[in-house]
């Protein structure tokens, strides 16, 4: 008799999804572990306990969108431990973009694939394609949102309001002066800067990848800026400016009022976002990260919202996730803080699902 594979699942899938809830269940043995709720010893136990290789192989493990971030990353400990049944398993599919959580050389060396989310790979077993993109545009627009907020307050002048309950009062508390109900103050001003438009000003993406490109698009098309990229090499697929992402970039970043980071965490863009890159921007800078948290030196960046050498900030990663830093909570007309949602829609969550399990079907059944 044939054993089948065995799948777990350290996160919960889409469970309306088509793969899911019909090759899924007819070629493997489903298991599901809340991985949010445990620990990596108590991990180890249940894995002992549940596989083995002549009855149950542990085959593919989904990890979803958070992984194995809930206790501490696939480490090459966790992966060496007697109790991981690493003979076994073939694949680790992933939702997200992000593999910074794995040690992708332990897991390389013990022929362990890692699959990670690719907007430009949609292949499926489902009769229904993805549609093509989508998470790339669901960040894109989180991107630009914070980029929007940076030139025209809106969250700042909802708050006000919100604590007013007064359109004139707002307006007069939010660009800090004192209330006169026979003044009338146009709303053009916060206590800090002048509201601005977007049209005409120039933004620079750090990283041109499928999120870059969105951003940029919408940044053109959506706010009328002026767009440039930066990475290694020139793309020579789209219209916007190139800039070398190394040093020779320093004398340019003055002229740009949005900056857009949206490269991946790695060792090379570790603290990327510092003191010495923030002195070459222009003192109106917009800067926004949806890359992630490590790659701005968080000292810099809160010494440049307090002397007032940057205008705003707008992230939807963090240094310390899932902790937020306090300065980023206590700021709310100069910051604006998304909790790591840009990609988070209903049709991501199913579409990316689908994709990582056509993905651990292709790796167990070629």
């Amino acid at each position: 008799m044939t054993v089948k594979p065995g799948i777990l699942f350290i996160t919960a899938p889409a469970f309306s999804s088509k793969i899911y809830n019909s090759t899924i269940q007819e070629k493997f043995q489903v298991e599901h572990y809340d991985l949010c709720s445990s620990n990596s010893e108590a991990f180890l136990e249940y894995l002992q306990k549940t596989f083995n290789t002549s009855s149950k192989p542990l085959s593919v493990i989904y990890g979803g969108f958070p992984a194995f971030g809930p206790i501490g990353g696939l480490t090459r400990q966790l992966l060496e431990d007697q109790r991981f049944p690493r003979q076994s398993l073939q694949c680790v599919v992933l939702c997200s973009r992000g593999v910074d959580g794995i040690d992708l050389e332990a897991t390389k060396e013990h022929g362990i694939e890692v699959h990670n989310y690719n907007d430009e790979d949609q292949s499926t077993e489902a009769n229904e394609e993805p549609r093509p993109g989508v998470v790339s545009d669901e960040v894109a627009n989180c991107a630009m949102w914070h980029v929007l907020e940076g030139f025209r307050k809106f969250s700042f002048s909802q708050a006000c309001l919100r604590s007013t309950g007064n359109t004139l009062h707002s307006r007069q508390v939010a660009a800090g002066v004192k209330f006169n109900s026979s003044k009338f103050t146009f709303g053009h001003a916060t206590k800090r800067v002048e509201i601005r438009s977007p049209r005409g000003q120039k933004a620079l993406i750090l990283g041109l990848g499928g999120i870059g490109k969105q951003i940029a698009y919408k940044l053109q098309h959506g706010l009328g800026m002026e767009v440039h990229y930066a990475k290694r090499s020139r793309d020579n697929s789209v219209p916007w400016t190139f800039h070398k992402l190394d040093s020779s970039i320093y004398p340019q970043l003055y002229q740009f009022t949005a900056i857009v980071i949206a490269l991946p965490g790695s060792s090379e863009t570790k603290h990327l976002i510092n003191d010495k890159f923030l002195s070459f921007c222009c003192k109106d800078l917009i800067l926004v990260n949806i890359g992630r948290g490590a790659i701005i030196e968080q000292d810099a960046i809160s010494k440049a919202i307090v002397n007032n050498s940057i205008r705003h900030f707008g992230t939807d990663v963090f240094y310390h996730e899932p902790e937020v830093e306090n300065w980023l909570l206590e700021n709310d007309e100069c910051a604006t803080i998304t909790p790591h949602i840009g990609s988070a829609t209903e049709d991501n969550f199913y579409q990316s699902c689908e994709y990582a399990l056509s993905k651990a079907l292709n790796a167990c059944f070629p």
